[in-house]
């Protein structure tokens, strides 16, 4: 278990992975309440809170994500962002898909949104780690 803990790939992935949980978390819960606030406050129909509220989710997580999870201090804020928006963009159009099928199929629209999130969480960690937030790596000067 040491060996598989040590391993590069381990190291980094697992720390920035709960770290992506965590801030996924917080992120889902601004996305459900501010849908639950949507639907039974504004009385807005479901179909069009999906996207509301996954809007607001992911504008927290892209902060929490770039400073926090992957620990990104480049300058390239308008270019991270954009590229943020390109995969997000693509996240929530699928979320509100999957999380429109599953409530026309008869689910809750919470519990709807919820699997959305679930199955959607994995696209957006892999692009966030290897597309947005991914560091230039230093190459080291040959040494003859």
């Amino acid at each position: 278990m040491k060996r598989v803990l040590a391993h590069p790939f381990v190291r980094t992935h697992l720390p920035q992975g709960m770290k992506f949980v965590v801030a996924g978390g917080m992120g889902s819960l601004i996305d459900l309440s501010s849908l639950t606030f949507f639907v039974e406050s504004l009385a807005l129909d479901p179909r069009f809170a999906f996207v509301l509220s996954s809007c607001l989710g992911a504008s927290f997580v892209f902060v929490v994500n770039k400073f926090i999870t992957f620990g990104n201090r480049e300058k390239k804020l308008a270019h991270q962002l954009f590229k943020f928006t390109m995969v997000y963009g693509v996240a929530i159009a699928l979320n509100a898909v999957l999380s429109n099928a599953l409530f026309w199929i008869g689910l809750p629209y919470l519990l709807s949104k919820i699997l959305a999130i679930g199955v959607i969480a994995i696209w957006n960690y892999s692009l966030s780690h290897g597309f947005i937030f991914k560091k230039k790596d230093k190459v080291e000067p040959a040494i003859f």
